[in-house]
C-alpha cells in the first residue's frame, strides 16, 4: 500500500479588521501497483490536491455546497478519482473569533471615550473579548468609532 497525504492551507484578509484561514489534508491508502505507473500516481496525486483546494475554497468564501469528489474532478478534467465518485468532504462552519488587533482596537476605543469594559462586554453577550466573533467586534468598533463623531 501507498499512503499519499495532500494538503492545502491559505489565508485571506476580510473586511472586518481581520483575517482567517483554512488548512486540508486528505490521506488516502492507494494500491502499491501505482507506484509503477507514476503517470496515473500523479493523476490522483492532482484530484486530491483539486479536491482539498475545493473544499478550502468552500470553507473561506462561506459556501454552503460541499465539494464532492466527482465534483472536484469534473470541475479540473471529468475524470473520476476511484471509479464511482463516492465521498464527500466535511464542511463545517467554523466561528471566526474576534482577533487580537479587534480586540485592542475595542478597549483603546472604550478608553477613550470612558465606557467600561464590562458594560462593553455585557453588550456584546460575552465574558470576555476573546469570546466574540468577528463580525461582533467589527460592529462594536464601528459604533465605538460612530460615538466619537458625535
Amino acid at each position: 500500500m501507498i499512503k499519499l497525504n495532500v494538503g492545502a492551507s491559505r489565508k485571506v484578509s476580510d473586511n472586518h479588521y481581520g483575517s482567517r484561514g483554512g488548512n486540508v489534508n486528505i490521506e488516502l491508502e492507494l494500491d502499491s501497483t501505482l507506484a509503477l505507473d507514476s503517470t496515473k500516481l500523479r493523476d490522483h496525486i492532482r484530484k486530491l490536491f483539486d479536491l482539498a483546494n475545493a473544499s478550502l475554497s468552500e470553507e473561506l468564501q462561506g459556501t454552503t455546497e460541499h465539494a464532492s469528489i466527482l465534483d472536484a474532478h469534473q470541475q479540473r478534467d471529468g475524470a473520476i478519482l476511484n471509479g464511482n465518485g463516492a465521498g464527500h468532504a466535511v464542511s463545517v462552519a467554523p466561528v471566526r473569533y474576534a482577533t487580537e488587533k479587534q480586540i485592542i482596537c475595542i478597549q483603546g476605543l472604550a478608553r477613550k471615550h470612558g465606557i467600561p469594559v464590562p458594560e462593553l462586554l455585557k453588550q456584546a453577550g460575552v465574558r470576555v473579548f476573546n469570546d466574540m466573533s468577528v463580525r461582533q467586534a467589527s460592529a462594536m468598533i464601528e459604533s465605538l468609532k460612530g460615538s466619537s463623531a458625535k
